[in-house]
């Protein structure tokens, strides 16, 4: 298929290579509207601090180091702090002045003779945030969280809840994946306030692990499962009735080629399209229902709710095929198929019962990063926001700010030109009683000018409030959490 180069996202990429500078605390200069005077809170955003290391390009978007961007809203200014995750890999790299360690999708180089045995990969701390039993952690999925102090930012060191997410399952297993991985789509009941996550364990068996976390911050394995393969499963659906649902697609790691060193692990992948898509259900009472359905692989869920026949629902970002290796590569490089499949949003409803599953379109657009409001996780729900790109856009860039209706499919969208924006965090209007009354807290890079800044707008409209200068370039990153003021 015919490739393009795209100008926009060259220049944000070469301008985000190398290691983003740490400030402490800045004020951001309000180049645009003015901040709502009843915005008083925190957004901190998580991702990857860089795309290169120390002179090599990373061949993978999700590799870099996790670099943790704070912004603190008093109602009349907004101050900036960031931090890097500081990993056991991070500190070793830095001291060395070189890159030590395979990562999710890059080898070191030098080829087989360099990375053969190397079953040591990088923990980047990239992906995600959580507040929750007391603690604030940086997620990625491939390993242990990291616990940072809330006020300095500062890494307080790798965080297994007491031994809980340690391997207990045999020599073997614990030699191929010592610290069990936990996902960096946790989410936290909206009733019980228990956070309920998993991860896919490779081993001489696989299996896939559910973990349940207290409000207090007591931690448990609360099933394992075995797995056939050792899926890639980034993200999952909990229901406010409790059901926990995985869409364990026929995309799954050569776990053999990945540890050997023949090739990284997102590289190891193996997709076959004609396999169906299993979805696994764990009711509350811990039975285990198995459905199947048409191949499909979704990195994101947008929600998911028990509708009153008791029908499960689950709002999906599906893509017809998995993004392999070579197709991430390119984009960093600036280049994308004209033909680009994005993710669509797809409603699948579930019959237990039946053992029958139905999709159905959400809506003419494609989007990513779908955010909604807080207070429906798990509970029916009407919009949705998300990075993306509406029908009328010519170009296969998700470089639109959009607002799905679910009900309608109404799509309304935010655009300037030659620039690209981050995961819309929202953050509710205290008091309202209207799903889109609120705010969206992102970034956006403007390639025609080489900056970042941070942007509030308007959840219902869309409409840009206030727009804030940070004091350097930074990735856009992956995703970030609203603390109240």
């Amino acid at each position: 298929m015919p490739v393009r180069h795209y100008p926009t996202l060259l220049t944000y990429l070469e301008g985000n290579r190398r290691r983003t500078p740490e400030f402490d605390d800045v004020a951001l200069e309000l180049v645009e509207g003015a901040l709502p005077p009843d915005l008083v809170g925190t957004l901190l955003r998580n991702g990857n601090g860089h795309f290169e290391q120390h002179g090599v390009l990373y061949d993978h978007l999700f590799d870099g180091d996790g670099m943790v961007a704070r912004f603190r809203f008093d109602g009349q200014r907004v101050t900036y702090r960031n931090r890097y995750v500081r990993t056991d890999e991070f500190v070793a790299e830095e001291a060395a002045d070189k890159m030590l360690y395979r990562s999710f999708g890059t080898n070191l180089p030098g080829g087989l003779r360099a990375n053969f045995g190397k079953t040591q990969f990088k923990n980047t701390a990239n992906t995600s945030l959580i507040e929750h039993g007391g603690h604030l952690l940086a997620l990625w999925e491939g390993g242990l969280p990291h616990a940072l102090d809330p006020e300095s930012l500062a890494t307080l060191g790798r965080f297994d809840y007491g031994g809980v997410l340690r391997n207990p399952f045999g020599w073997l297993d614990r030699r191929i994946t010592p610290e069990m991985p936990f996902s960096a789509h946790p989410k936290v009941h909206p009733t019980t306030g228990v956070l309920h996550n998993f991860g896919t364990v490779a081993g001489s068996k696989h299996r896939l692990v559910l973990y349940e976390v207290s409000p207090a911050g007591a931690a448990r394995v609360a099933h394992v499962l075995p797995l056939a393969d050792a899926h890639f499963a980034h993200d999952f659906v909990l229901t406010a009735s409790g059901h926990q649902i995985f869409f364990l697609t026929p995309v799954a790691f050569d776990v053999f080629r990945a540890f050997a060193g023949l090739t990284s692990p997102a590289a190891s992948i193996k997709v076959d399209t004609g396999q169906p898509t299993q979805i696994v259900v764990v009711a509350p009472d811990g039975t285990v229902h198995r459905l199947h359905t048409a191949f499909g692989f979704a990195f994101h869920f947008v929600n998911g709710y028990q509708d009153a026949d008791g029908t499960l629902v689950v709002d999906a970002l599906l893509l017809g095929n998995y993004p392999d290796s070579a197709a991430i590569k390119a984009y960093l490089a600036g280049n994308l198929p004209d033909d680009q499949p994005q993710a669509r949003f797809v409603r699948f409803r579930l019959d237990l019962v039946a053992g029958a599953v139905t999709r159905q379109s959400l809506g003419d657009c494609e989007g990513e990063l779908p955010e909604i409001h807080p207070g429906h996780l798990g509970q029916p729900y009407r919009y949705t926001w998300t990075i993306g790109r509406p029908a009328s856009s010519p170009l296969p860039l998700l470089d639109h700010l959009l607002k799905l209706d679910v009900h309608t499919g109404e799509v309304r969208h935010a655009h300037a030109p030659d620039t690209l924006c981050s995961e819309p965090v929202v953050v509710p209007r205290a008091g309202s009683t209207r799903e889109d009354d609120g705010y969206l807290a992102y970034l956006r890079f403007d390639a025609s000018t080489s900056t970042t800044d941070l942007l509030v707008a308007d959840a219902a409209d869309l409409r840009t409030l206030a727009r804030l200068r940070l004091p350097h370039n930074i990735p856009l990153g992956f995703h970030g959490l609203w603390q109240k003021g």
